[in-house]
């Protein structure tokens, strides 16, 4: 099977921009959204997904992603329910253990185990059945429908975690193909203890991507998401997997990180993302640079790309990956 290609955004403009924004990309054949849940730095991630609901038909909308610290897991059953029956079915699940939506508040991830309790919680709602989960008891008195869940993982144990509970994973592990490989093993290996009956689970990348006819604007515009994600990287896959002098230049810059300023083309940390972190972590450049790269990882056996839109130019990028570079990879 080819892969299949979704977009990320961020959602820093107004609402009615954004569900435009997903209405081109439906209309470019991207198969799916994800919407970034960080209330302190973002609009409403469900708001967006709501309205881009009611403008579309057929692109899959996906929380890019949620967490259960910010939201109690009836909230985000119900939200989730909600959106996926305005949109038809298209609902998606992104959830995980919470970065810049928990640090901006002060606030602790959540812990592996904790996920999944509040996944299998959701699952429950979502099925029509009661929940529990701290010694309480809730359930959701309308109609509702199975959601597909997919948890967004790096580190090793949370990926084994969606290998084995996961009905897709997003891992964000950088572009070296050592890293993904690593990442898909660790995915493989927890899927050895999957329940009889799941859904088949999907396998996407979730992967910094700028790519424009002039490289170095390119570049420069993804290095704001490319501080954000290498972070991920560096606290969460083991350092012996990160070739020394990168572990040491993401360290650094990774030190200086501003939450407020996440992965912001204008935050003043992106000035510290050196080219060999670019390089690692991103695949940016020109159509005839990305298509080879995006190749490699493919011939992995990943099942689909989320790409981060973080550009200023948010259209542009998408019509030139729509048309420069996919018809190459599918």
């Amino acid at each position: 099977m080819p892969p299949v290609f979704h977009i990320g955004l961020l959602p820093g403009r107004p609402v009615t921009e954004m569900a435009e924004i997903v209405t081109y990309a439906e209309d470019l054949g991207f198969e799916g959204v994800w919407i970034a849940d960080s209330q302190s730095i973002f609009r409403d991630a469900y708001a967006v997904l709501a309205i881009a609901a009611a403008r579309t038909s057929r692109i899959a909308l996906a929380t890019g992603v949620t967490n259960p610290v910010t939201r109690h897991p009836a909230v985000i059953a119900s939200a989730t329910a909600t959106l996926d029956e305005l949109s038809g079915g298209r609902a998606i699940l992104g959830i995980g253990v919470g970065e810049s939506a928990v640090v901006t508040l002060g606030l602790p991830p959540a812990r592996l185990d904790r996920l999944e309790e509040v996944i299998r919680a959701i699952r429950a709602l979502l099925s029509g059945a009661e929940a529990e989960l701290d010694g309480q008891r809730f359930r959701l008195t309308w109609p509702v429908a199975p959601v597909p869940i997919w948890l967004a993982s790096s580190g090793p144990r949370s990926l084994r975690l969606a290998g084995r509970i996961g009905d897709g994973v997003l891992f964000q592990v950088g572009a070296l193909p050592a890293l993904v490989r690593w990442a898909l093993d660790e995915i493989d290996a927890g899927a050895a203890g999957r329940e009889r009956g799941q859904r088949p689970m999907q396998r996407f990348i979730r992967l910094a991507c700028s790519i424009a006819p002039d490289r170095e604007w390119a570049r420069d515009q993804v290095r704001g998401y490319v501080a954000g994600a290498a972070g991920t990287a560096v606290k969460h896959v083991p350092p012996d997997r990160i070739p020394p002098s990168l572990h040491a230049d993401i360290a650094d810059m990774r030190s200086r990180y501003d939450y407020y300023a996440h992965m912001s083309t204008e935050a003043p940390h992106s000035e510290l993302v050196t080219d060999p972190i670019l390089d690692a972590i991103s695949i940016s450049g020109t159509p005839e640079e990305a298509v080879p790269r995006f190749r490699e990882l493919i011939e992995l056996g990943i099942d689909g790309f989320c790409l981060p839109v973080t550009t200023a130019d948010p259209r542009t990028t998408m019509r030139v990956l729509a048309e420069d570079v996919l018809p190459h990879l599918r």
